[in-house]
């Protein structure tokens, strides 16, 4: 436990004020739909070199995070992640045109071609070495050397950080499933560092204090998905400040991003029996939100799209937050808490 306590106030008191810029360069629901869809329907002869698609996939949009957006999508579409090379430890160097040719590659090929594709574009971008906690790492796991690539671009004046390889997939029990996510799509600094520790310190871009390798080590692993439903890095930085935090957070599932908001949940996995805890969620997908513990079902209050209780209990166990799709008979989970004396 006390491997955490290296969080220093500074960091608590910074990260409070994160939340006003996460959406600083966000596009709309509708602008991102259509870009998506620009980018996903490139015809395939634009897509023979990367002059020519660059110049397709910005056509007719302005903004920076408009242009790295298509780029970041037809590469989660196109691009998938080389498993068996990544499992077998065959990793061979790929430069961006072979990724292109053979859509195939691990991390330094999606990096490579970010860099080529917004490079064509007119963007100003990097390709970052560091350590990332990804599939088969453990908790407190040390890194004898870099094991991850992604991208850090300049959008709108402000250097951002990119994972396109992340954002087209994961691998879970030795297979890679291909799905996006948005996790890592010009993610804060703050969140992006829970995963990313750059090898170069000038590449941590957070506003909070800078990591050491042995810090970020430290650090309590998070899922892909922990951040898909609006858990606040502010709040993750809290949660793992508390003196009596027992080092993982509340497990999270495979679940669309924006599915749910999570505006207020215990971050910890672990919770206290006949501890008193605070439950909000904002929905418009799902109908109905409810507590199990055991055979125990609770149901969340609801005003309009809000849900939300206060809960405690004296039941050990697994404890369940689980919710149901208008016209559904099935609930889906949506978190997972361990309850403890």
């Amino acid at each position: 436990m006390s491997s955490y306590r290296f969080l220093s106030a500074s960091w608590l008191a910074t990260a409070l004020c994160l939340s006003a810029n996460v959406s600083a360069h966000d596009v709309s629901e509708k602008q991102r739909a259509a870009i998506d869809a620009h980018a996903l329907a490139t015809p395939s002869e634009i897509e023979a070199n990367s002059k020519s698609l660059a110049t397709y996939l910005v056509q007719d949009l302005h903004s920076d995070t408009e242009k790295v957006r298509a780029i970041y999508r037809w590469i989660s579409d196109r691009i998938t992640y080389d498993v068996d090379a990544f499992l077998s430890g065959n990793v061979q160097s790929m430069s961006s045109a072979e990724v292109l040719q053979k859509r195939v590659s691990v991390c330094g090929g999606f990096s490579a071609l970010f860099e080529e594709l917004a490079t064509q574009a007119g963007l100003e971008v990097k390709s970052i070495a560091g350590y990332a906690k990804s599939y088969g790492t453990v908790q407190g796991t040390h890194f004898e050397k870099p094991n991850h690539a992604w991208n850090a671009i300049k959008v709108d004046g402000e250097w951002r950080m990119i994972d396109a390889t992340w954002g087209a997939g994961y691998v879970k029990e030795g297979k890679y499933s291909k799905v996006l996510s948005e996790t890592f799509f010009l993610a804060p600094p703050e969140q992006f560092v829970f995963s990313h520790l750059p090898a170069e310190e000038r590449w941590q871009l957070q506003r909070t204090p800078h990591l050491s390798q042995q810090e970020f080590e430290a650090l309590p692993l998070i899922q892909p998905t922990f951040f898909h439903n609006d858990i606040s890095a502010s709040e993750a930085w809290n949660t793992a400040k508390k003196s009596d935090f027992s080092g993982s957070f509340v497990h999270t599932f495979d679940l669309p991003y924006h599915v749910a908001a999570i505006q207020l949940a215990p971050l910890e996995y672990q919770l206290k029996l006949d501890q008193a805890y605070q439950f909000k969620i904002n929905t418009e997908v799902f109908e109905k939100i409810a507590l199990v513990q055991s055979n125990l079902w609770i149901e969340m209050g609801r005003q309009e799209r809000e849900f939300s209780i206060n809960f405690s209990s004296k039941i050990e166990g697994e404890l369940q937050v689980m919710a149901k799709k208008y016209g559904e008979a099935e609930y889906t989970s949506l978190l997972a808490y361990e309850l403890r004396p």
